[in-house]
């Protein structure tokens, strides 16, 4: 009798499992072209420094320093963001600048907030903040 009871104890348990594993939804994390796809063009003074800063010229960027960069600095960039994804739902939790120089030298800084005129980006585990000087 005791045997009995402990095999549909398991028994019991084991369909219970399944059951609830059936119904569980797994979530999935991706990153994806963000829907803006440039930042606005122009010199960005960082709030740190104000000889630093970043330059963007259509899909190009360059962060210079002494308000000087070269041309080994400048790579393509693209706005990602980065998503948890499940059958019901897709949440944005995150948005990075991706930079390529080449195909083994990629960046990501992490966008921490971003407006048509400031940007503040986490730089070595440091927010930098960023903002778009006027043109003249």
């Amino acid at each position: 009798m005791k045997r009995n009871t402990i095999a549909v104890f398991a028994l019991t348990t084991i369909i219970t499992l399944i059951s609830c594993n059936i119904h569980e939804h797994k979530q999935i994390k991706l990153s994806k072209p963000n829907k803006e796809k440039l930042l606005t063009d122009g010199e960005w003074i960082s709030n740190i420094d104000s000889m630093s800063g970043i330059s963007i010229r259509s899909n190009k960027i360059a962060f210079f320093k002494n308000m000087k960069f070269s041309g080994e600095d400048v790579c393509d960039y693209e706005l990602i963001d980065s998503v948890y994804k499940s059958p019901e739902s897709e949440k944005i939790v995150g948005e990075y600048i991706l930079l390529v120089k080449n195909l083994k030298d990629t960046s990501y800084y992490q966008i921490t907030n971003r407006s048509k005129n400031s940007l503040t980006l986490k730089i070595n585990n440091q927010k930098e903040t960023f903002n778009l000087k006027p043109k003249k």
